[in-house]
């Protein structure tokens, strides 16, 4: 049924059949022929003999149960068939036309049925007459080639003798990744001198000019290629260039590298793990052990391995048992034997086994060992847990399932106050408190399921009926089967660890000053009054924001001892104010809070905040003398609204807040309008921390006038804030704003650098106007920082102006009330060069003792004075003697808000130098007060 041809075609057919074969990593290959019938036919085999009609009878059977095998009706006259393994075949037609593109998606066949089908096209090429090309121009079996070359996934390419590519087919085309070196017109020789093409294939490729034929391996970034390159001959024979091949195996090297590691892991695993590992052949030599199997029977390597596995067995025949099991293809769980150590000792080992069969054939046993030679000498360590039980500091206390107390260790006597004799053979329940006979029997049931119990801490009963805390863990004991029989509990006495966790507790939810409760204890108890007011409509409750009016006052005079003192006395005040169910806290410094619970209305909230006042405005007696420090209270009414705890002590400490603001020693109760007005802070404060960055603070100046001759002797600087929805705010909106925040500081550096950048332009441009001042108000918060001094000089040298030309004015109240340290900052101002004048001189806060002790030079006549300087002759008096008191000092005076002719002639009369007011201008632009200085000297500005 079978046959093999000589001659014709199939001779031609063989170097195709060969190399298939050898892509196929030799196996079988042959061309078989389907007659008119259906039948099998072999024509052609890569090697002679491969395929005998036994093949050739399984091909037509796979055919046919396939069917593509008919007997009658067409049929494909050639057929390419490969043995892939035993009993499998792949088979494909022998056609001389492409086979079909595979649909969109991924590639489903087979790398070796797309050999095969390659293979079908070559010999159906060589089959095929020879056609002309039709007048429609249809391809000829050449184009048919050069159409296979293109999809072949493979690159194929040819040079010249100047190794210059001279074409390229294959899937490299298609894509410029596979090897884009190889491009049809690319020169290697120039590649290779620019450093992209490595010596190697340019050796390769000159030695193909050569005449050689040479395989070599290219690397692209992450691709790896099989590459061979030969002769390119013309018809002569003469070699014109080298035809090159490369196919992209970056899969099969990944693979490769993949399995390297794979086998060095493995490797790793066997040396390390702990568990005994060998290798036996069929004859029970051993082949290999690793480290674990060496050490556990303290052999080295060469005198283990290379020895029979029976020569190490105390047993022999249990060795001889186990290699017979094994061959008859038995696995082998868990076998006990006895092993000889090197020292001679016995090793009881627990064996599990399996074999390893090639085509039926044995080749070797896989053993795994686990030393089990303590195992075997449990009762020892029974009776060593024995005695670790009876001396154990903790109870270890045996029990039936049902309870009954079966053991009873020395620890649980000292524990429980009870003898063994006194407890053995009654129920467990002996030890538990009435209201936990419940959680024992619950424990009970858990240990019928097996079931291992957490560790748990309790209470448990000792026989003089007092309390114990204990740390309980419930174990079943198990016999052989698995079945639970009883239970162990252990108890460790936690009574001690319990008290300290209280008084942790407690220090954690208490002020450690007055012994209050803190902050965390009142919101969690706020919570809860929200929970139960959410259940109950009718239950209603108040939270008091309690801040002392004058605790700073008393810390900085008399010292934290005092504050402490005053402290301790309203946290015991408070305590009488409130019932038994109320909570008063500490909530941090001199802030304190009320919870009252269960009020019928308003009305009981504000008396409660009547009796606090009342109890807090008694003075309290320290070292002898009497401290009267008075308190704002704000209340916060449960509603509806609340949903968190922190939402009702924030809107109450809003209130304490509005009444502080309206002088202290109030109470406010919150309404939505307090909150409101909180906000509109907040967003200002907001808005405020961005105004300098997107300039929307700018400088107006407030001309200063010679009152006799009317010339501009100077501007003072006043902050606007021009903000994008709300226009232009004044200072006293802002300002305070600016102070309490802290943004005043980087607000008047801004404040000091404009005003010396702007008058040294005004220098500049107006130099008859004379030496020009500028005044820029500075504000307490600047005073007490650090660095004021060097960012006056850092703003003056930055601007170019004099010293002499800037002057500060601080009003009195700041100067007055910390004397020593304003002298101070004041004469490191004064040493820089710079003029100092004291704003609002006679608003009552200065001492005319301290003003010719104070490095000032010039002083600002408030402008209450001169608005009633017409009205009340005493105002007139005191605005003459505060220019007196000047002339005496040898200081300048400013008179602040002259308005009307009649004041600039009265302060001419009394000897006052300079004025400012609307009398001249109201406060300019800077280019509005450029204009103004642009009054010729000597004319009067009205």
């Amino acid at each position: 049924m079978s046959r093999t041809s000589s001659s014709g075609p199939e001779q031609r057919w063989q170097e195709v059949l060969r190399r298939v074969a050898i892509a196929l990593k030799g196996r079988d290959v042959g061309v078989c022929e389907a007659d008119a019938r259906g039948r099998m036919h072999l024509l052609a085999a890569s090697s002679a003999g491969e395929l005998g009609s036994v093949a050739v009878d399984e091909v037509e059977a796979t055919l046919r149960e396939l069917g593509e095998l008919r007997a009658t009706g067409p049929s494909p006259r050639l057929w390419v068939a490969g043995r892939l393994k035993p009993q499998h075949w792949c088979v494909t037609p022998v056609c001389s036309a492409l086979p079909q593109p595979p649909p969109a998606g991924v590639e489903r066949r087979s790398p070796e049925r797309l050999t095969l089908e390659l293979g079908g096209v070559c010999i159906g090429l060589i089959e095929a007459p020879g056609r002309e090309a039709t007048a429609s121009g249809a391809a000829g079996p050449q184009a048919l080639l050069a159409s296979i070359a293109e999809q072949v996934p493979a690159l194929l390419w040819t040079t010249d003798a100047a190794l210059r590519v001279t074409s390229r087919s294959g899937s490299g085309p298609k894509s410029l990744e596979l090897l884009p070196s190889r491009v049809v017109g690319a020169s290697l020789l120039e590649q290779y001198d620019r450093g992209e093409l490595p010596a190697e294939s340019v050796d390769v490729h000159r030695q193909a000019l050569a005449g050689k034929s040479v395989s070599y391996q290219i690397r692209v970034a992450d691709r790896y290629y099989d590459a061979r390159v030969k002769p390119l001959r013309n018809d002569g024979g003469a070699i014109v260039g080298v035809v090159g091949l490369a196919v992209d195996v970056s899969d099969r090297e990944r693979a490769l590298v993949q399995a390297r590691r794979s086998q060095r892991e493995l490797e790793d695993f066997v040396e390390h793990t702990p568990v005994g590992m060998r290798w036996t052949g069929p004859d029970g030599t051993i082949l290999r052990a690793n480290q674990a199997e060496l050490e556990m029977l303290g052999y080295r390597s060469e005198e283990y391995v290379g020895k029979n596995v029976a020569a190490f067995h105390v047993d022999p025949e249990v060795a001889a048992d186990t290699l017979r099991r094994l061959r008859a293809g038995e696995a082998l769980p868990n076998v006990e034997t006895r092993l000889r150590r090197r020292d001679g000792s016995i090793c009881y080992g627990l064996v599990s086994a399996s074999a390893r069969f090639d085509g039926g054939e044995f080749v070797h046993a896989r053993c795994l060992t686990r030393d089990i030679t303590e195992r075997k000498v449990a009762e020892l360590a029974l009776a060593q847990f024995k005695a670790m039980v009876e001396s154990a500091e903790d109870a270890v206390v045996g029990k039936t399932v049902d309870g009954i107390i079966t053991s009873w260790n020395p620890a649980a006597t000292r524990l429980y106050g009870y003898a063994a004799e006194e407890v053995i053979g009654k129920p467990i329940t002996l030890l538990a408190p009435p209201d936990s006979v419940d959680q024992v029997r619950g424990i009970l049931e858990r240990v019928r399921r097996g079931e291992r119990g957490e560790r748990e801490e309790t209470t448990r009963v000792r026989k003089d009926g007092t309390h114990v805390e204990v740390a309980l863990a419930v174990s079943p004991i198990l016999d052989p089967h698995g079945q639970v029989i009883g239970a162990t509990s252990i108890a460790h006495d936690i009574t001690e660890r319990k008290r300290v966790e209280q008084q942790l507790l407690h220090a954690a939810l208490h002020d450690a000053l007055t012994d209050l409760p803190n902050r965390a204890y009142l919101v969690e108890r706020v919570t809860q009054a929200q929970a139960r007011g959410r259940r109950d409509p009718d239950y209603r409750f108040a939270v008091l924001f309690i801040d002392s009016d004058k605790f700073k006052a008393v810390n900085d005079n008399l010292g934290h001892a005092a504050g402490d003192r005053l402290l301790t006395e309203f946290a015991g005040r408070l305590r009488t104010c409130v019932r038994p169910g109320d909570v008063v806290a500490r909530l941090g410094g001199d802030e304190f809070a009320v919870l009252l619970e269960d009020i019928v209305g308003p009305a009981d909230a504000e008396h409660a905040a009547r009796r606090i006042q009342d109890a807090l405005a008694a003075p309290v007696l320290f070292e002898g003398r009497e401290i009267v420090a008075t308190a704002s209270v704000g209340v916060a009414l449960s509603r509806p609204g609340y949903t968190e705890s922190q939402d009702l002590l924030h809107d109450a400490d809003l209130a304490m807040y509005h009444a502080k603001q309206q002088g202290g020693a109030r109470f406010r109760v919150f309404d939505v309008i307090m909150r409101e007005s909180a906000q509109a802070r907040a967003s200002m404060e907001a808005d405020l921390r961005n105004a300098l960055e997107r300039q929307e603070l700018r400088l107006v100046f407030h001309p200063i006038v010679e009152l006799h001759t009317g010339r501009v002797h100077g501007f003072e600087a006043l902050l606007r804030w021009h903000h994008p929805q709300r226009g232009v705010i004044p200072p006293l909106e802002f300002v305070p704003l600016a102070e309490e925040t802290g943004l005043i500081l980087p607000i008047g550096t801004w404040v000091i650098a404009e005003a010396c950048r702007h008058g040294r332009r005004w220098e500049d441009a107006f130099p008859a106007a004379g030496p020009l001042r500028i005044s820029v108000n500075v504000s307490a918060k600047q005073l007490e920082r650090e660095g004021l001094v060097d960012e006056v000089r850092a703003a003056l040298e930055e601007a170019g102006l004099a010293p002499s030309r800037l002057i500060l004015e601080i009003t009195e109240s700041m100067l007055m009330k910390n004397v020593d340290s304003s002298t101070a900052l004041l004469q490191q101002l004064r040493a820089l060069g710079v003029e100092l004048h004291m704003d609002d001189f006679g608003t009552g806060y200065s001492s005319l003792g301290q003003l010719p002790h104070l490095p000032i030079q010039g002083i600002k006549i408030h402008h209450m004075f001169i608005h009633r300087m017409g009205a009340r002759r005493t105002d007139l008096e005191i605005v003459r003697s505060v220019v007196e008191l000047a002339r005496t000092l040898g200081l300048g005076v400013i008179a602040e808000g002259v308005d009307t002719v009649a004041q600039r002639e009265r302060l001419i009369g009394l000897g006052c130098e300079f004025g400012q007011g609307s009398l001249f201008s109201e406060p300019l632009e800077p280019a509005a007060a450029s204009g103004f200085l642009a009054v010729p000297p000597g004319q009067d500005v009205l």
